[in-house]
């Protein structure tokens, strides 16, 4: 009995490149994602990380202190009245705004929806 040779099927699409303001079309295969001039890594554009303002997740705390010191600090979160105690080090002026119960932005905003949830309720 004789089998029948497989033959492996050519599947080459007509794409267009993804590399911001390329646009150019090319024969790929159907997971290519740039044409034979972005596929070399050296000719695409950098991504450019976005940078986060300092004072959004943290205080800037200016001190004349030359040992290290405890502060008791207030959570910055609107709602949450927790005091937190912070190490204060010399010539280190950026510590962190909330308490470490929100600490992380995942909690914040946990926080944040429950509390309008039960003012909600209230109402």
């Amino acid at each position: 009995m004789q089998l029948p040779k497989y033959k492996k099927k050519k599947r080459i699409k007509l794409k267009i490149c993804q590399e911001p303001g390329c646009g150019r079309e090319f024969w790929g295969h159907p997971i290519a994602k740039y044409c034979p001039l972005h596929r070399d890594i050296k000719n695409r554009q950098k991504q450019k990380k976005d940078i986060e303002n300092i004072d959004a997740k943290n205080i800037v705390f200016r001190h004349n202190y030359t040992d290290v010191m405890d502060l008791k600090f207030r959570c910055c979160l609107d709602g949450c009245d927790n005091l937190f105690e912070i190490k204060v080090f010399p010539k280190q002026f950026i510590y962190p705004r909330f308490c470490n119960e929100h600490r992380n932005d995942y909690k914040r905003a946990n926080f944040i929806r429950l509390r309008r949830h039960k003012e909600q309720s209230e109402e």
